[in-house]
C-alpha cells in the first residue's frame, strides 16, 4: 500500500486511536502548535511549498522481535517491555502527480540523526508499517532547515534513495564515523543515566526512552553496515556471512545499562 494511502487510515487520539497524537492536514496542525515548538519553522516552510500536505505526529509502533536483524542484535531489554514503542515525531506526507511520498523528521542535532536512521529502519523492516513503501520515504533531522526544505521540494522529482544518501552524507562522511558517534552517544547515555532517572518522580518514561535509544543505536550500527554493498565487496570480498558477523560486533559495541539496574539507580525520596 502506498505511503499516503496507508497513513490516511491511521486513527489519531482525537478519533479514538492509539497509534499517533495527530493525523491530518498540516494547515490544521500548524494552528494548534505553540510558537516555541522546535518543529514549527520547518513545518511552516514545508506548508508554503505544499498546502495540501498532511502530517502524522508521534506515530508509535511496537518493536518486531521476529525480524532477523533484531534477533541478531539481541538487546533483550527492548523486548521485555511489551508496551515499549518506537516513536517517529513527525511524518509529513502528500501526493502529487500520482506519486505518494513521506518525509520522516526527527528532533534536531547531529547525534539524533542516528536515532532518525535507526527509527527509519524499524518502520521499514519486514512486517513493519512501511515495509512495502520504503522507496517512498526519506528520513531526516531538523538540524538544517534549508537542507530539509530542499529535500522536501525534490521528493517527487528524485528517487527517495538518492535523497536519503544525500542527507546521510551531510551528517556522516562514512560508516566508521557513524559508528564512532553511535558508541560515543551510547556512552553518554550510560554516564547520565542515574542523573536522568533521579531527575523525575516517576522514572519509567525516562527509562523506556533510554532503552529505546540504545536499541536504535544498535539498530543503526547493524543495519547501516549490512546495507552497504561497498563494505560487503571492499572489506568482506562478497562474503555476506563475514559482513553479518562484523555488523553484529558493531552493534555489540553499543554500551547500555540493563533495565533492572536502571530501576535500582532510583534513590528513595527524602523524608
Amino acid at each position: 500500500m502506498p505511503i499516503t494511502t496507508l497513513l490516511k487510515e491511521v486513527q489519531d487520539v482525537r478519533k479514538g486511536g492509539t497509534d499517533c497524537d495527530f493525523n491530518g492536514y498540516l494547515e490544521d496542525y500548524l494552528e494548534m502548535m505553540e510558537e516555541t515548538d522546535p518543529f514549527r519553522s520547518i513545518l511552516t516552510t514545508i506548508f508554503e511549498q505544499d498546502n495540501d500536505c498532511r502530517v502524522c505526529v508521534n506515530y508509535r509502533i511496537a518493536l518486531n522481535r521476529t525480524v532477523i536483524s533484531n534477533q541478531i542484535i539481541r538487546y533483550k531489554d527492548a523486548f521485555k517491555l511489551e508496551d515499549l514503542r518506537v516513536v517517529c515525531p513527525l511524518i509529513v506526507y502528500s501526493e502529487r502527480d500520482g506519486q505518494q511520498r513521506g518525509l520522516m523528521i526527527y528532533r534536531a542535532d547531529k547525534q539524533n540523526y542516528l536515532y532518525a536512521k535507526g527509527m527509519y529502519y524499524c518502520f521499514t523492516e519486514p512486517g513493519s508499517p512501511f515495509a512495502d513503501c520504503k522507496n517512498e520515504l526519506v528520513s531526516v533531522v531538523n538540524n538544517d532547515e534549508k537542507a530539509v526544505a530542499s529535500i522536501y521540494s525534490r521528493l517527487y522529482t528524485y528517487k527517495a534513495g538518492a535523497l536519503q544518501r544525500e542527507f546521510d552524507k551531510s551528517c556522516f562522511s562514512n560508516y566508521e564515523q557513524l559508528k564512532t558517534e553511535a558508541v560515543a552517544e551510547s556512552v553518554a547515555l550510560k554516564e547520565h543515566a542515574s542523573e536522568a532517572v533521579n531527575a523525575v518522580e516517576d522514572p519509567q518514561p525516562v527509562i523506556y526512552e533510554m532503552i529505546q535509544k540504545w536499541f536504535l543505536l544498535k539498530k543503526v550500527c547493524y543495519v547501516q553496515y549490512m546495507v552497504s554493498k561497498d563494505l560487503l565487496n571492499s572489506v568482506h570480498e562478497g562474503n555476506i556471512k563475514k559482513q553479518r558477523n562484523q555488523a553484529k560486533v558493531n552493534a555489540d559495541s553499543i554500551v547500555f545499562v540493563p533495565y533492572s539496574e536502571l530501576w535500582r539507580m532510583k534513590k528513595p525520596a527524602a523524608k
